[in-house]
C-alpha cells in the first residue's frame, strides 16, 4: 500500500514539473511577442532590429502550440515585415497614388500591431492560464 502510494505520489510530482516547464517554456514565446509587439510599437521605423530576437525567441512555438497559436506569431511577423517594407518603400518614393498606398499600408499594419499589445493576451490565455480571459 505504502508503495503504491509514494508511486501515486511520484507520478503527480512528475506530471505537475512537466506542467511548469512547458509553461516556463511557452511564456517565452509569449514574452518575446509581446517584447517584440512593444518594441515595434514604440520604434516603428526600426522593425529589422528587433526581427533576429523575435525569430530566435518564437522559433520553437510549433512544438508547444496549436496552429491557432503559431499562424497568429506568422501574422505579426509578417505584418511587421510589410510594415517594414511599406516604411522603406514610402521613404524613397516621390509624392503620387503609390506612395500614398505604401503610406496607408504602413498605417494598417501599424494600428493591427498597436491592437495586439493588448489583444494577443486572448490568443495565448488557454496555454498561459491568464485569469478571467476568454479566448
Amino acid at each position: 500500500m505504502a508503495v503504491g502510494l509514494i508511486a501515486c505520489l511520484q507520478w503527480r510530482v512528475a506530471r505537475n514539473k512537466l506542467r511548469l516547464d512547458l509553461f516556463d517554456r511557452r511564456w517565452q514565446i509569449y514574452a518575446a511577442t509581446s517584447k517584440f509587439v512593444d518594441a515595434i510599437n514604440n520604434d516603428p521605423e526600426h522593425v529589422g532590429s528587433y526581427m533576429n530576437d523575435f525569430n530566435a525567441g518564437t522559433s520553437n512555438a510549433e512544438f508547444l502550440f496549436d496552429s491557432n497559436v503559431v499562424n497568429y506569431i506568422k501574422e505579426v511577423r509578417r505584418r511587421a515585415v510589410d510594415m517594414r517594407t511599406a516604411h522603406t518603400l514610402y521613404q524613397t518614393e516621390r509624392d503620387g497614388e503609390q506612395r500614398t498606398r505604401n503610406i496607408e499600408k504602413f498605417e494598417a499594419d501599424r494600428l493591427w500591431l498597436i491592437e495586439q499589445a493588448t489583444a494577443m493576451t486572448k490568443t495565448f490565455a488557454p496555454y498561459l492560464g491568464f485569469a478571467n480571459i476568454k479566448a
